[in-house]
């Protein structure tokens, strides 16, 4: 376990970062004074963008004037990696639109089931927008799957899950995951969020990507914002039958960026860089987890880019106290979960101001 204080964390954080990206980039990365503000109520992956995709992102520049004509050459190399036809991918700006935008079309037939916490931003556009959204409590941390079954009737238009769980981090057991999606899809359609599939311990392995292969109604949700390092340029992408590519595209508004197409086919599948952005973020998580025991907190181990921790105190009190500190944490509605906050990896000196922050917190907050 680190000796934790403001200097340690920092220093620790930075020799690590910059023996991460010797590998990756010629020269490493100078320390950062500390921000005026800790966006931990994010998940972005401040590693960054990968050499190849910094390269052509500048070399996109003289395309700038104009729009991406062609999507084929991304939706053809993604169907590559995942032995799928181009008709069965579809791009999207970040996940979060393909998210939206599906589950509001498909939802208004009936209502959407999800778990209770798990990532709502497209659950909460699709209630904006008149859809009925039915929560399902999880079960010792856990997406419930057998809940979620017996939660399904005969109005159920959409069922969600993300995997690995935003907030909690938790990875559902895979063969699990497949039995529940082989079987509900047969009757409602099922979209599994991998937004942050490549942290997985076999990512590869574990995705549900196979069956769209083999035909069934499931949407596989992943992005590039999160391990890629690619968030403010929004590219994403779904897996899933022809009928429903056709149903996002006849939906979307926008054609892709330039700068995002360019960044995510040069980056797209970049072992090398994969392995560092990883390691990157397995100490960052490592550091939130060093904080939260030094404090006397319990936490949840974490496959994603951020990490749920138990405060013992009213989570929006704490979000108010830290903010008042300059720390933005984020805070999920859910029942049993009043005193959680979930906090992202950010960069070491975000975190350095949290382990600063913490304890004034907890101390300003009293115990519920």
């Amino acid at each position: 376990m680190l000796h934790l204080n403001r200097r340690s964390i920092i220093q620790s954080a930075s020799l690590l970062t910059s023996a991460l990206w010797a590998g990756v980039v010629h020269p490493a990365r100078a320390e950062e004074p500390l921000p005026a503000r800790a966006r931990l109520n994010v998940t972005e992956n401040p590693f960054g963008p990968s050499p190849a995709a910094r390269t052509a992102i500048a070399g996109c520049v003289p395309q700038a004037p104009y729009y991406v004509e062609d999507e084929h050459l991304l939706r053809d190399r993604i169907g590559q990696q995942e032995n799928l036809e181009r008709d069965k991918v579809a791009l999207s700006n970040g996940s979060l639109d393909a998210l939206s935008l599906l589950s509001t079309d498909i939802g208004r037939a009936g209502h959407i089931l999800a778990p209770q916490p798990t990532y709502a931003t497209h659950l909460n556009y699709a209630q904006r927008r008149g859809v009925a959204v039915r929560y399902v409590p999880l079960t010792a941390h856990a997406i419930d799957l057998q809940a979620m079954r017996r939660a399904i009737t005969p109005q159920t238009a959409l069922v969600y899950v993300c995997n690995p769980n935003n907030p909690t981090g938790h990875m559902l057991r895979h063969q699990e995951l497949l039995a529940f999606c082989r079987d509900v899809s047969k009757t409602v359609p099922v979209i599994v969020d991998e937004a942050y599939f490549e942290l997985l311990p076999d990512a590869n392995g574990m995705t549900v990507a196979p069956l769209v292969h083999s035909g069934h109604d499931v949407i596989v949700a992943r992005t590039f914002s999160k391990v890629y390092g690619l968030a403010g340029l929004r590219i994403g992408y779904i897996l899933a039958q022809p009928p429903r590519v056709r149903q996002l595209y006849s939906l979307t508004t926008t054609s892709r960026n330039q700068a995002g197409f360019a960044a995510a086919v040069a980056s797209l599948g970049d072992r090398h860089y994969l392995d560092g952005a990883i390691a990157y973020l397995e100490n960052c998580r490592q550091m939130i987890y060093d904080i939260c025991e030094k404090n006397g907190l319990s936490y949840l181990k974490s496959h994603g880019t951020f990490v749920y921790v138990n405060t013992g105190r009213p989570a929006r009190l704490m979000e108010q106290a830290l903010a008042q500190h300059n720390i933005d944490i984020r805070v999920f509605e859910a029942p049993a979960y009043e005193t959680w906050i979930r906090v992202g990896t950010a960069t070491p000196a975000e975190l350095a101001m949290f382990g600063h922050a913490l304890p004034l917190a907890l101390k300003e907050v009293p115990k519920t």
